[in-house]
């Protein structure tokens, strides 16, 4: 089942949806069930520029340098900045779609890769506002 994410802003302590009618009408579709509400300050997520620097600069600057595929460039980028580990110790690759990511973080890992393609490739990676690819 999809969950839609509503919308709104905390005034004195209390909701104000945007569209309070959609609210209303969901909570209706789960009438005597046992629910989950989160309220949670929102997050810009990562756009499609971010995505395109990522994959148009980042990737095929490592995978030229290395002599790499694309491909090949970012199995390995996943591999070692996106790779995480979880409480019982099974490895998994965190995705990188758009949707998982928000803007702080993401830019948080893009600096971890520049940096690591500066001291141990000796390659300049561009920002993204040093570049006019996107």
């Amino acid at each position: 089942m999809i969950t839609p994410i509503f919308k709104g802003t905390c005034k004195k302590g209390k909701p104000v949806l945007a569209d309070s009618e959609k609210w209303f009408l969901h909570l209706c579709t789960l009438d005597g069930k046992e629910c989950e509400f989160i309220a949670r300050k929102k997050s810009k997520r990562k756009t499609n520029k971010e995505n395109k620097y990522f994959r148009g600069i980042v990737v095929p600057l490592i995978a030229q340098h290395c002599g790499y595929t694309n491909d090949k460039a970012f199995g390995v980028l996943q591999q070692k900045f996106f790779l995480y580990e979880d409480e019982k110790g099974v490895k998994y690759i965190k995705s990188t779609k758009l949707d998982v990511w928000n803007t702080i973080y993401w830019e948080g890992k893009m600096s971890e890769i520049r940096q690591w393609a500066s001291e141990f490739l000796h390659i300049y990676i561009p920002k993204p506002n040093e570049t006019d690819y996107y």
